[in-house]
């Protein structure tokens, strides 16, 4: 029998573990998934742009067909934390996902609540030790404390980005806020801030209650503290949301279950998602209007 040759996967192995950006591939890359590796791609998406990031191949259980474009489909979302390997080892090229990696990037609003005492509260130290460990959203572009006012909407879309979400994603969400508060974070007059918390209402309390436990770096009228709190009420509170947006694959369009002419149709809309399930009912926010300006931020990152 003649030995393997030195072309052979298993001589030169390497494994990463990735974060998801982005799950609806282009034509011919079907089934795969976009992802940032660690310790190879920077967090930054000013120096690894998501365009160059590449579409890794998903391994598929050994009850599934595997051939012909037949068995399952990819159900891993943007934002997992996935585990793999590199079919041309150093040369980094080739990603092979092989599963996803459980994970739980912030307390709940049981885990945070304001209780000091770890014997009335056990996450107490696992919550001072997210903040230390700086496990809260990222900002790779930090202003300095004596710049105020609006940033602009690429910016905030990149904040998005930087924390996991992909391009059509963070422009929807972005272009929400911008419809809703021209994002401005001092604007009171469609609620306050650049979500539009309406003043007066619970949702209004927790964003005070979060914000203040980041105090002094960060406050309510703090662009990036609110910014920070708008991704928590994503992973927390407003998770169905964040569910919505995840699954659907354009700006614009429908939600699931809406009827147009009598006909059901499917869900495609992230911004109807957001306006529908993010957006507070006593906060006004054109859906419309917010499309359009998703679409301008989404062109403007330079996306395809």
């Amino acid at each position: 029998m003649r030995p393997l040759n030195t072309e052979y996967y298993g001589d030169d192995f390497r494994w990463f573990v990735a974060t998801v950006i982005d799950n609806s591939p282009p034509y011919g890359y079907e089934g795969r998934i976009k992802i940032r590796v660690h310790g190879i791609h920077s967090r930054d998406v000013n120096d690894i742009p998501q365009n160059d990031l590449p579409w890794a191949q998903v391994m598929t259980p050994s009850d599934t067909y595997g051939g012909s474009g037949l068995g399952t489909h990819c159900q891993i979302l943007p934002g997992t934390l996935v585990f793999g390997m590199f079919l041309d080892g150093a040369h980094s090229q080739l990603p092979l996902v092989m599963g996803s990696l459980p994970r739980v990037e912030y307390p709940s609003a049981v885990q945070a609540a304001n209780r000091q005492d770890p014997s009335t509260n056990p996450f107490t130290y696992i919550f001072t030790q997210s903040n230390a460990q700086l496990q809260d959203p990222v900002f790779y572009n930090p202003r300095q404390p004596d710049d105020t006012g609006p940033l602009p909407a690429s910016d905030v879309a990149r904040f998005f980005i930087d924390n996991g979400l992909n391009a059509k994603q963070a422009s929807s969400i972005t272009g929400v806020l911008q419809e809703i508060s021209g994002l401005d974070p001092a604007q009171n007059s469609n609620g306050f801030g650049l979500a539009g918390w309406p003043l007066n209402t619970p949702r209004y309390s927790r964003f005070v209650a979060y914000t203040n436990r980041l105090a002094p770096s960060r406050s309510i009228n703090d662009f990036e503290g609110q910014l920070i709190y708008v991704m928590h009420e994503m992973r927390s509170t407003r998770s169905t949301a964040l569910t919505k947006i995840s699954r659907a694959r354009e700006i614009k369009g429908n939600l699931t279950g809406e009827k147009i002419d009598g006909i059901e149709t499917k869900g495609n809309g992230q911004v109807a998602a957001l306006v529908k399930y993010y957006v507070h009912p006593l906060t006004t926010c054109s859906q419309s209007d917010a499309e359009t300006k998703a679409e301008e931020i989404y062109k403007g990152l330079g996306a395809r």
